[in-house]
């Protein structure tokens, strides 16, 4: 007698886990943004809680739905992939050898000629060199554009309040003659060992004024931390976000990918990491035992790949974002009122109003925009009492006279702009958020994998081409040194 087949219940259960899944995703939605919107917490505290929800929520929906993964992060991709990689591959061979090469004097500039002696022809090694002057000077200042994005308080204080024009420009010749002979590689090795001995300094500074006995907290901070986490929903904008990171990542791995096959190194498997809801994580798994029998070319110019293919994107998005900039935010922007940017020494108002305060008027004048604070200003006469109404309270100084005819507080600040409501300068806004955010995620992802650090592309470049092993243990020592005094400084914050 023929047994009567059962039904599967599989439907039914993948229903709820997706519904499941869904509800889970949309908690952590709503926990991001309370958090956003909870700056009291402390940034260090904000973090911190931002990814023990993320780890929760991603343990949650891994267990609530078919999706596979490891430990509290869950796996989005499919074979398939695969079959893509392999057919892209294929076409424009060249080009994709010729990216991972550019890729190379990008990162090490100058010094990539004899680092990666036979790799680079000389056409290679000028074409390469001329774009990372041009890169330095006319690609990267758009930076200044896109960090306002990363929401981290005391980031965006450092930016606005400056420093003076002539310590920027002495840095900065340093710092780019450093970018011309080391590439980015050099670039972010000097920064975050200069950053970390200036945080060193500011704390012994600070021990000395204790045994004074007129202890000065304010040298503890006088550096920020060289490195920072960035979260979806705390950081950045929480949708554009998530599809930068998405992007970034997927370009990266992919690029490796395609490096590999071009080899005719076999891939494993390939797949997109998240971790609650953002991607943390990509990876185009090649098959290692065949990665080491490659010549050292090949290998270094796989693990080159993801690195090229990162500033090749920045490139490609920093068209559309300054596209927009010039000609479509112009239309679709306000001003949201006048902000201070920093207090100058040496003035009465220094250190008195907190940075970021919103002017709400100027000696008894209303101020909405930068012409109205323009306007007011003109009669501060010296040694006359100034009255500043602002968001965080109302003060009084007595203006410091600098002429016969003119007096000043020490206010700098700067014109708030928002977006004008409707649908149309909301999607023009989100899509220049989108590709902004690209543009630098990728610059910044791209430069921090040159590190010398075990896990990194970086490290595994410079294993592969340097051969003195204790030199390169010397300096990852001296990495991981830097990078802990920089998370170290946050304390500072709290």
């Amino acid at each position: 007698m023929p047994q009567r087949k059962k039904s599967s219940p599989a439907p039914k259960k993948w229903g709820h886990n997706v519904i499941a899944a869904i509800a889970f995703l949309v908690i952590e939605i709503a926990v991001l943004s309370v958090l956003y919107f909870s700056p009291e917490v402390g940034i260090l505290q904000q973090w911190l809680l931002a990814i023990a929800s993320l780890i929760v929520i991603g343990i949650l929906i891994k267990r609530s739905s078919a999706l596979q993964g490891w430990g509290f992060v869950y796996l989005v991709g499919s074979t398939k992939g695969l079959n893509f990689i392999d057919a892209v591959s294929r076409k424009a061979r060249r080009f994709w050898n010729e990216m991972a090469v550019w890729g190379l004097v990008l990162g090490f500039g100058l010094m990539s000629y004899p680092l990666f002696r036979g790799m680079i022809s000389k056409k290679q090694y000028a074409f390469g060199m001329a774009s990372l002057a041009v890169i330095m000077f006319f690609v990267l200042p758009f930076l200044t554009y896109a960090v306002p994005f990363i929401d981290i308080p005391q980031f965006q204080s450092a930016l606005q309040g400056g420093a003076g024009a002539q310590g920027i420009n002495y840095i900065g010749v340093v710092f780019d003659s450093i970018s011309i002979i080391g590439g980015f590689a050099g670039y972010v090795l000097a920064a975050l060992v200069y950053n970390a001995g200036a945080i060193i300094y500011g704390i012994i500074a600070f021990a000395a004024t204790l045994s004074s006995g007129a202890p000065q907290p304010g040298l503890l901070t006088q550096s920020l931390p060289g490195v920072a986490p960035i979260i979806p929903g705390i950081d950045i904008p929480l949708f554009a976000g998530v599809i930068a990171l998405a992007i970034l990542l997927i370009v990266h791995e992919a690029s490796h990918g395609l490096l590999a096959r071009e080899a005719k190194v076999k891939l494993r498997s390939i797949g997109l990491l998240i971790l609650g809801i953002v991607p943390v994580g990509a990876f185009v798994e090649p098959d290692e035992k065949q990665v080491s029998k490659l010549s050292n070319e090949k290998q270094t110019k796989i693990f080159s790949a993801g690195i090229s293919a990162n500033f090749l994107a920045m490139l490609v998005f920093v068209v559309p974002m300054a596209l927009l900039l010039f000609f479509a935010l112009p239309g679709i922007t306000q001003s949201t009122g006048v902000f201070v940017s920093a207090t100058l020494p040496g003035y009465p108002a220094y250190n008195a109003i907190p940075i970021g305060s919103q002017i709400l008027s100027w000696d008894g004048q209303e101020i909405s925009n930068l012409t109205d604070f323009i306007s007011a200003g003109k009669g501060d006469l010296p040694n006359k009492m100034i009255t500043i109404v602002t968001s965080n309270g109302t003060y009084s100084f007595t203006a410091k006279p600098v002429n016969a005819t003119h007096g000043v507080v020490g206010v700098s600040v700067y014109e708030g702009s928002g977006i004008r409501p409707g649908a149309y300068a909301s999607s023009v806004y989100f899509l220049y958020t989108v590709f902004a955010l690209s543009f630098m995620l990728n610059f910044l992802v791209g430069v921090v994998n040159l590190l010398p650090l075990p896990g990194f592309d970086g490290w595994r470049i410079y294993q592969t081409n340097i051969k003195n092993a204790n030199a390169l243990k010397a300096l990852t020592a001296i990495v991981v040194v830097a990078l802990l005094v920089n998370v170290l400084q946050w304390a500072f914050y709290v």
